[in-house]
């Protein structure tokens, strides 16, 4: 019913928009099966303001806009006299000293029409107020800068945790992020929890700054760059955001393995772990992680059965251009935060500074404290077609417990180039001129064995990745390192292709790491086959493995969804020499409150599993709500149509919840366009406005408020006492003579009322309150006396 109605709506406002744009210049007749409208009630209803309150549209100078309610008084009846409020709101900005003639200072109101240039027509029959304003009689508009939104205050927890019971013991890991948004101020900390550690990594606050294109951060954070090194601080700091857009760390590698079970995967990074999660068997990647800066990363994969093994990546920031006379800066003051078996006491005070040459960018960095001294230096070049050649210094000057100092230093060449955006490549090599070169976080002023420990001499680091065909890429990646003291040497790579064919998709991976002529690797490939079967759609996979180790682990399985939010998929995998089959079975929720996701597996006789869930909460004390959701982005808005549940928009999964709040990803610092959808709109809401823009700061909370009206729908076939149709083109007015519009053919009135409909004249015919029913559906009435 809701859908035929919404047909016929519209189908007679087309009718009503034709008659109320024409009517003075063609007979109706053509809309009214033959009828003539009433032109002197026509011409009277065009030619007066009547009293009531109405929704209109607006439209100034040909362009439609948004909708606004208007009461319309019994002093507005020969010409309207309406406040520069209420015409603000409904985005008509005149000119104040344009039309100061023409204020009412009695009524403190503008009668525009007064000005012989400006027109103001009320079409009744359309809800329409069409403004014709010379251009004089504009506000000017002004150059605006960016008009930033920092939000709202809000408390935010974004969680993830998971537990792995394996045939060792029980595991578990939990991250929880928590942000607090308190004027132009955010606060952040996150946490990390496994059985027998709890880590803090940062705790800061942050406050975006328009002037100077940065973030002052207050608090315990990472910094660091490729120049001098980096450590935990406490403390402040100063960082520009050129484009006030993330962070962009250049190339970070995809981490990637092999599981021969359901086994956990750890990433550690500055000795802090930065992710974790269980993952089936079978090859994996990581791509998702918050890495603090650069630093080698090491993986940890711990397998179902208490089998632990290590992959290493190191982590290397590779350089960027700045445009032609654009700088970025950062400046730094605080403790370093190192952990406690890491101390070094007392401030040091870090400084970076880069600027853009035209093909040239240079950059340069100092580190000062009263045990260590550290310098950078950095010149990056554009080939042009050839790519991106960066060569970079560090130098450093320590002083230990004994009094001893000592110098050292290293030179970095890194070479990037980007090929048809089908290709990337990058080639690091970095050369240490001797073993008394020291990073500021590795420096500890009472190690007395200091250089027992073999340290590096040069190192060698290179990835590539491409894309061979729409359907196929390949990447990979390998490193390289010697060390001062004896001929230790330590290498390692990884390689992976994936490519979709018509009925199946393949991958194949690799990896390889030496330590002291003790190599270790793994390699595996996998196939995929889609197929339809039961109307439904499958996916079926088989892979393979093999490690050092001489093992080899098959896995086979299919997946499917139930639903749109529930899939599920079911394997069974065996290994050599370990012939034992594993049978598992996997199920994902994504609901509007969280992501869950569980699996159980059986081996013989044992039984083991995993679980975790994910999802964000959201506190809005303003508002007297907490929302959850599985949405855990940064930058969010709440739009709001007050208490209207179930209402979407375009950018957003979730609906509005019974408060009317709906949660919406955001982009930092750009424009964004949160539009409703119409269509999920209750029949009696209108609304004055179904989109705005907004350009957020990192981490806001905007409260987006999309106002609404009620208002009454009523769909009339009107008869008269001898049961024939009202004839077409008869005018109804309210009991309080508003008018209501004209009928259509077969006695058919709709109508859009702002308030409750108390009774209907047509003429003779008289309709009581009484007879009329509060109802979406037709309607049919009867003239009374």
């Amino acid at each position: 019913m809701k859908i035929k109605l919404r047909h016929l709506t519209i189908g007679i406002f087309v009718a009503l928009n034709a008659a109320g744009t024409y009517a003075s210049e063609f007979d109706l007749s053509f809309l009214q099966g033959g009828a003539v409208v009433d032109a002197s009630a026509w011409k009277e209803v065009n030619s007066k303001y009547i009293p009531g309150r109405y929704l209109v549209g607006i439209e100034l100078n040909g362009k439609g806009g948004e909708k606004r309610v208007i009461t319309i008084t019994d002093k507005d009846k020969d010409e309207l006299c309406l406040s520069k409020e209420w015409l603000k709101s409904a985005g008509v900005l005149i000119n104040s000293d344009f039309y100061s003639s023409y204020f009412n200072q009695l009524r403190q109101c503008y009668v525009l029409t007064h000005e012989p240039n400006t027109k103001v027509d009320f079409d009744f029959s359309t809800q329409n107020i069409k403004f014709m304003l010379p251009q004089k009689g504009l506000e000017r508009r002004k150059v605006k800068v960016q008009n930033w939104n920092y939000g709202m205050s809000a408390i935010r927890i974004n969680y993830n945790t998971n537990i792995n019971i394996n045939d060792i013991d029980v595991s578990t890991y939990g991250a929880f992020g928590l942000t607090a948004n308190l004027g132009h101020w955010v606060t952040t900390t996150s946490v990390g929890i496994t059985e027998d550690n709890v880590d803090v990594p940062m705790i800061t606050a942050t406050r975006a700054l328009y002037d100077l294109k940065g973030d002052l951060t207050l608090g315990k954070t990472f910094i660091g760059n490729s120049l001098v090194g980096g450590a935990g601080l406490l403390g402040i700091g100063l960082d520009s955001n050129s484009s006030m857009l993330p962070n962009d760390l250049g190339y970070t590698p995809i981490f990637s393995g092999i599981a021969n079970s359901d086994a956990r995967v750890t990433l550690r990074q500055n000795g802090s772990i930065v992710y974790s999660e269980t993952v089936p068997p079978g090859p994996f990647e990581i791509s998702n992680a918050n890495l603090l800066s650069s630093g080698d990363v090491t993986m940890t994969i711990i397998e179902k059965d208490g089998t632990e093994r290590t992959q290493f990546f190191p982590l290397t920031i590779v350089p960027n251009m700045l445009n032609p006379g654009e700088s970025e800066y950062s400046i730094y003051a605080g403790l370093r935060d190192n952990g406690e078996s890491n101390e070094l006491p007392g401030v040091f005070t870090a400084g970076y500074y880069g600027y853009g040459y035209g093909e040239h960018t240079l950059k340069t960095s100092v580190l000062l404290h009263a045990l260590y001294k550290g310098f950078g230096a950095n010149l990056i070049r554009s080939l042009g077609s050839w790519g991106t050649l960066g060569l970079e210094g560090g130098y450093s000057h320590v002083k230990y417990d004994d009094n001893v100092t000592y110098n050292g230093g290293k030179l970095s060449l890194t070479y990037a180039k980007t090929f048809n955006n089908n290709t990337s490549f990058h080639l690091i090599g970095t050369q240490y001129t001797s073993r008394y070169y020291s990073e500021f976080s590795d420096f500890v002023p009472s190690d007395e064995k200091r250089f027992e420990s073999s340290k590096q001499k040069m190192q060698h680091e290179f990835s590539l990745t491409h894309q061979l065909t729409d359907e196929t890429s390949i990447g990979m990646s390998a490193w390289y390192r010697t060390y001062w003291g004896g001929d230790k040497v330590s290498s390692g790579g990884n390689i992976s292709l994936s490519s979709r064919f018509d009925y199946f998709n393949l991958s194949l991976a690799g990896n390889y790491s030496e330590l002291d002529e003790r190599g270790t690797y793994g390699m595996s490939a996998s196939i995929s086959i889609p197929f339809n079967a039961f109307n439904k759609h499958y996916s079926s996979y088989t892979s393979v493995s093999v490690t050092d180790s001489g093992s080899q682990s098959y896995n086979a399985g299919v997946s499917s969804n139930l639903t749109d939010n529930i899939d599920y998929s079911a394997s069974v995998g065996w290994s050599n020499p370990r012939s034992s089959k594993t049978y598992s079975l996997r199920s994902s929720y994504r609901g509007d409150r969280a992501l869950l996701h569980g699996q159980v597996s059986k081996t013989d006789e044992r039984v083991t599993g995993s679980a975790s869930i994910s999802g964000s909460v959201i506190a809005l004390p303003t508002e007297s709500d907490i929302i959850f959701t599985r949405n855990i982005s940064d930058t969010i808005a709440i739009a709001n149509v007050k208490d209207t549940e179930d209402v979407k928009f375009t950018s957003s999964p979730y609906p509005t919840n019974d408060k009317g709040n709906a949660v919406i990803p955001l982009s930092s610092y750009s424009t964004n366009n949160v539009t409703l959808e119409g269509d999920t709109l209750p029949l009696d809401i209108e609304l004055l406005t179904t989109s705005q823009e907004v350009i957020p700061t990192a981490s806001a909370v905007v409260y987006m408020a999309f106002e609404s009206v009620k208002v009454k729908r009523y769909l009339f076939q009107i008869k008269d006492k001898d049961g024939d149709f009202v004839p077409n083109g008869t005018w109804a007015v309210s009991s309080t003579g508003v008018p209501l519009g004209f009928i259509a053919q077969n006695g058919v009135l709709f109508v859009n009322s702002v308030d409750e409909l108390k009774g209907l004249n047509l003429g003779k015919c008289i309709i009581k309150a009484s007879s009329i029913k509060d109802t979406h559906k037709l309607q049919e009435v009867m003239c009374e006396d």
